[in-house]
């Protein structure tokens, strides 16, 4: 007989997230998360995400990027998996001085060791704001600390 492989409940995901302190404190939230994708959001605070040009900084944007595209592989994975980032690319397409920025991540593809996936940031007017790509390794939540 076949043993079933359990799937991670990702209705426990969104409160788990949004209690991390890094997204505390660049204000990110996890709105939505499914088969279909992630959305996320950054409100805006010039006082915390902007630089000295008086812009939102591209740290926050990837940050932004790298969480979309990781929380789109949540559904696909499997009882005890996580992932860790290996590689970031993202093209900054244009600047944003205030508002919230939002990232919608999908799952490219998911291998049993790698997967990709893609984010699209997005101002609060749907202005695209950049695009980025993700690639994670697949392993075990049982790693030594």
């Amino acid at each position: 007989m076949k043993k079933q492989i359990e799937k991670i409940n990702i209705e426990e995901i969104i409160p788990m997230v949004n209690k991390s302190p890094f997204y505390k404190t660049i204000s990110m939230t996890l709105l939505e998360i499914n088969k279909d994708g992630s959305l996320f959001k950054i409100k805006s605070d010039i006082n915390k995400h902007h630089n000295y040009r008086g812009i939102m900084h591209g740290g926050v944007i990837a940050a932004l990027v790298d969480s979309s595209c990781g929380a789109s592989l949540a559904p696909y994975l499997k009882e005890g998996e996580i992932t860790a980032t290996i590689s970031l690319h993202i093209d900054y397409i244009a600047a944003t001085i205030d508002g919230d920025l939002f990232g919608r991540g999908r799952m490219i593809h998911r291998g049993r060791q790698l997967a990709r996936a893609e984010a699209v940031i997005t101002n609060e007017n749907e202005k695209l704001i950049a695009k980025g790509y993700a690639s994670f390794m697949i392993t075990s939540s049982r790693l030594k600390k």
